[in-house]
C-alpha cells in the first residue's frame, strides 16, 4: 500500500496509510503513514470499540494535509491487553520437538489439526488458506524439503508458509477453549513443530545468496514479535 501511495500521489491524490510494521514503512517511505503499536491484523486497535477506532482514523486523516513527507507519525495510544493463558490448552497431543532428520513429524502434526481446521471453516464459512494452491500436507512437505535439501524458489515457499501459519491459527480457533488471538499465536510459536521448523529454516534462508530468500528469512517469515527467538 505504501508503494501504491507513491503512484496515487503522482496523480494528485493525497494518501495516508496505517503502519503496523515500522521497519517495512521506513523502507518503502510512503508519502504519509501513521505508525501504530497494535497487534498485527488490528490496525484500528481495540475490537468492538468504535470510539477508539475513530480516534485512530482521525489520527491518520489529520496527516492528509501534511506536505513535508515522506513522513511517519507515531500514534500516541497503546493497547495494553495482556495474553490470558488461564484454562487454555491445546486438545491434541503435539510432539514436543522435531527429531533430527524427521520430516514426517511435521506431517503428522498437520494431519492432527485437520479436523479442527475443518470445524473452523464450517463455523466461519471462510478461510484465508489457499494462496499457495497447495494442500497442507504438500505445503508441509515443501517446508521439510527446504530444511533437508536445497531451497526452493522464495515465492512458492513463502506462500506455503503463510498458508500453514493461517491453517494452524484457524484450526486453533476451533479448539474447545480457543483462548484469544494472543494465546493462539503463543501456542503456534511456543509449542508446534511448524514453528520449530521455521526457526530452523531461518538461518538457511538468511545465508542464501538469493535476495528473495534473505527477505523471507530476515523480514517476512517470522513476525517481529517473535524475532527474539532467533537469538
Amino acid at each position: 500500500m505504501g508503494a501504491l501511495g507513491h503512484f496515487l500521489e503522482r496523480e494528485g491524490i493525497p494518501t495516508v496509510g496505517i503502519s503496523l510494521v515500522r521497519e517495512h514503512t521506513e523502507t518503502i517511505r510512503p508519502p504519509r503513514a501513521l505508525w501504530v503499536t497494535f497487534e498485527l491484523g488490528r490496525p484500528l486497535g481495540v475490537p468492538d470499540d468504535p470510539a477508539f477506532q475513530r480516534r485512530v482514523v482521525r489520527g491518520a486523516l489529520d496527516l492528509v494535509g501534511r506536505t513535508d513527507g515522506p513522513l511517519i507519525a507515531d500514534y500516541p495510544e497503546h493497547v495494553t491487553e495482556e495474553a490470558d493463558f488461564t484454562g487454555w490448552a491445546c486438545p491434541i497431543n503435539l510432539a514436543p520437538k522435531l527429531a533430527p532428520g524427521a520430516t514426517d513429524t511435521l506431517a503428522a502434526e498437520i494431519d492432527r489439526l485437520a479436523v479442527w481446521y475443518d470445524r473452523a471453516v464450517a463455523a466461519h464459512g471462510r478461510t484465508t488458506v489457499g494462496v499457495s494452491g497447495l494442500d497442507m500436507p504438500a505445503a508441509g512437505q515443501l517446508v521439510a524439503a527446504a530444511l533437508a535439501e536445497s531451497l526452493p524458489a522464495a515465492q512458492p515457499l513463502k506462500q506455503a508458509i503463510d498458508d500453514l501459519k493461517a491453517y494452524y491459527l484457524e484450526a486453533a480457533s476451533a479448539f474447545p477453549d480457543p483462548g484469544s488471538s494472543h494465546t493462539r499465536k503463543a501456542w503456534l510459536w511456543d509449542e508446534t513443530i511448524l514453528a520449530k521448523s521455521l526457526l530452523a529454516l531461518q538461518p538457511k534462508l538468511a545465508a542464501s545468496t538469493d535476495t528473495q530468500h534473505k527477505i523471507l528469512g530476515n523480514l517476512t517469515m517470522i513476525p517481529a514479535t517473535e524475532r527474539h527467538r532467533l537469538g
